[in-house]
């Protein structure tokens, strides 16, 4: 009896333990810390790289909640958090300064990054939304 409560424990902890690594509402932190994003999509309008002077912005979501990534000209950084229900908060983003002439996309991926309030992965797509709105969408950079 005493084997079975101890076996019965272990199994308990172990659950326990595996279901504490994801988030619910379909953000699954290991996926999203796992390799580079590249941006396909903004307010649902597929992005062009000439918007970009620099290519299509990225973004690399660490495991101590730090984001970092090339806004399409500037190199960027700032904080993030994740809740259980799928909520995700972009803050303290800084970039640098550099110029570049006649793209409009960086401001408006950058403001963007900054509203977003949800995050959900399928494989190997990650979509940022403010509330019902899908705001950026990405994939996994090769």
């Amino acid at each position: 009896m005493k084997k079975l409560v101890t076996i019965f424990t272990l199994i308990l902890i172990s659950t326990l333990a595996t279901s504490c690594g994801s988030i619910k509402g379909g953000t699954d932190a290991e996926l999203l810390t796992a390799g580079n994003w590249q941006l396909e999509s903004i307010n649902g309008k597929a992005i062009a790289e000439s918007d970009f002077a620099n290519g299509a912005p990225t973004a690399n979501f660490s495991i101590d909640y730090k984001i970092t990534g090339n806004s399409g000209c500037n190199q960027y950084g700032g904080a993030y958090n994740l809740n259980d229900e799928g909520g995700i908060n972009i803050s303290q983003v800084i970039s640098t300064k550099m110029f570049c002439d006649g793209v409009p996309g960086e401001a408006l991926y950058l403001e963007a990054l900054n509203n977003v309030n949800i995050a959900k992965i399928d494989a190997d797509k990650l979509t940022l939304f403010k509330d019902t709105n899908e705001v950026l969408v990405f994939k996994k950079a090769e």
